[in-house]
């Protein structure tokens, strides 16, 4: 090895020496650095003459900005500016993308597919272009808007998506009018399908629409979009691409390149939207609740309903009482005023009076009898009524309280069915009163609306049977002996709104009424039990405390 050979033994033992083969290897480090980053055209951004300046500015530091860069495999690490990079191969995100969408959508076919994949690409790079706008614009110290978008094209170029070649007849403005018009003369997505000796039968040029469209959105504080109207990949003469608020950007195609939008929808190419799938996603759960709301205002009308019925019921039953008990008044009425003519005329007798008193104090009797008879009905229907409309949980004897509300419906049931009631006894449970009440009343007036054949003449026979199970569940069992249901109404019965009495005032809401109240109020078990011709058969299991129940629904 010769003297001056700069790695020669005595070097290493030489400070100086050493500073200097480290500057030297500094120096030929800055010019590596200086060279990877060196573009061969001083212009890396096509831009109409009066903002060259503007990009000029933004180029030349973000030329710096790339400029410190450092490369580190054994870290895993690309860093620019103590910003990490990633380098990704360009055709992952293009034509490898998309040829695997339309392998895992084969079944929903390839237009479909594609625009899936689409989807997905122009959400991550409109996000992408979000953000780094974002940091790009705190680096460059940007503030007015078209001063942050300056960035951007030179930002993408650095980057290998594409150069960006931005038309005169561009209109960047802050508000509804904004447009911008541009070509991507070097695009990774086109150069993609090229490379790999593919055509498009529409533009592929997803990721820099989005891209673009993200940096733009976060420089002017509007909502954009981009659509590239013209793709290399397609055999066009260049990627093409006219970026607008998404409701403009159709109408700014038509104006600048007489191209009808529809047209390309009607190939599966649609104008891209950022995240169109979370706003269809928010549409259908905003109709979800529209329907739900709909159809607890059903439920409640058709609980509303049940109340007339109660309401109707006790008009009917009280009138009875009532009406005798007006009749004996007459009595009372009649016997006073004879009594009063006849002693007026000198004519009351001893024996008179004692009659007249008489038929009096038994009239008395009969208005009294009946009156207090027409307050306890009064009383009874009362409390189901209001067990109809409130979820308040206490205490009742099961077997008294389900007498009371089949009283109540005796205009319902009266004529039309036979009802048995029986039970093991008296089985005191705390329940929702309410719940049971409704569980109840929707059974008979299904049981009198639907069980009987048209051509029946004697009533239907129902039995209700409640009995304990264990000491901690009791159970209700409701038959009737009507015409019982097919395999495919039962296996819909629960359902809202299914009816075979649809046109004939069925709502279809009865019996979905009663398996929410049984599972979700009163926390029990329901399973019905039918074949044609045979009737039906509910079976309830109930806990004999509904503590643990939901409350407060209904």
């Amino acid at each position: 090895m010769s003297p001056s050979d700069p790695s020669g033994p005595d070097d290493d033992d030489d400070p100086a020496a050493l500073r200097r083969r480290i500057a030297e290897l500094e120096r030929e480090n800055a010019r590596l650095r200086a060279g990877l980053w060196e573009p061969s055209s001083p212009d890396v951004v096509a831009t109409p003459a009066e903002v060259k300046p503007l990009f000029d500015a933004a180029s030349r530091t973000l030329r710096e900005y790339f400029r410190r860069i450092q490369v580190d495999p054994a870290r895993a690490m690309i860093g620019v500016d103590d910003e990490r990079y990633v380098l990704v191969r360009a055709s992952a995100f293009s034509i490898d993308f998309l040829d695997t969408f339309v392998q895992l959508y084969a079944d929903r076919g390839e237009r479909e597919a594609l625009a899936i994949g689409r989807g997905f690409l122009f959400d991550i790079a409109h996000t992408i272009g979000l953000h780094d706008a974002r940091t790009m614009h705190a680096k460059l110290g940007a503030r007015a808007p078209l001063e942050k978008l300056s960035g951007g094209p030179v930002h993408f170029a650095y980057t290998g998506w594409a150069l960006v070649d931005i038309k005169p007849e561009s209109h960047p403005s802050p508000d509804d009018d904004y447009c911008l018009i541009y070509e991507h003369p070097y695009s990774f997505e086109a150069d993609s399908f090229r490379r790999a000796g593919r055509t498009s039968e529409g533009p592929v040029c997803i990721m820099n629409a989005g891209y673009s469209s993200g940096w733009c959105e976060a420089s002017f504080g509007l909502e954009l979009t981009a659509v590239e109207i013209a793709c290399k990949a397609r055999g066009d003469d260049a990627c093409r691409f006219v970026m607008a608020p998404p409701h403009r950007v159709a109408a700014r195609v038509q104006e600048h390149f007489g191209i009808d939008l529809a047209a390309f929808g009607e190939r599966g190419l649609e104008i891209p939207a950022y995240f169109e799938r979370k706003r269809v996603e928010e549409d259908l759960r905003r109709s979800l609740r529209m329907l739900a709301e709909a159809q607890d205002e059903l439920v409640r009308k058709e609980r509303l309903a049940t109340v007339g019925l109660l309401v109707s019921g006790v008009a009917h039953e009280v009138n009875t009482p009532l009406g005798v008990a007006v009749t004996a008044n007459g009595i009372v009425e009649e016997e006073h005023a004879a009594l009063e003519q006849r002693f007026a005329a000198g004519q009351l007798t001893r024996g008179d009076l004692r009659t007249s008193l008489g038929r009096a104090r038994q009239a008395a009797g009969m208005v009294r009898t009946n009156l207090e008879r027409a307050a306890s009905l009064i009383a009874s229907f009362k409390r189901v009524s209001v067990d109809h409309a409130t979820q308040e949980r206490r205490a009742i004897e099961l077997v008294g309280y389900i007498r009371q509300t089949l009283d109540s419906l005796r205009p319902v049931s009266r004529g039309a069915l036979e009802i048995e009631l029986s039970g093991d006894g008296a089985l005191e449970i705390e329940t929702y009163p309410g719940a049971l009440a409704q569980i109840i009343t929707n059974f008979v007036t299904n049981s009198a609306a639907h069980g009987r054949p048209a051509d029946a003449a004697a009533p239907l026979p129902v039995r209700i049977h409640v009995a304990r199970r264990s000491p901690t569940a009791v159970s209700l069992v409701y038959e009737d002996g009507g015409v019982g249901m097919t395999d495919e109404v039962r296996a819909r019965a629960f359902q809202p709104f299914f009816t075979t009495a649809r046109g004939a005032g069925g709502t279809g809401l009865g019996l979905h009424i009663v398996s929410s109240l049984v599972t979700d109020v009163l926390g029990g078990k329901l399973e019905l039990v039918t074949a044609p011709g045979r009737g039906v058969r509910f079976e309830i299991e109930l806990p004999a405390s509904a503590r643990g129940a939901a409350s407060g629904r209904a």
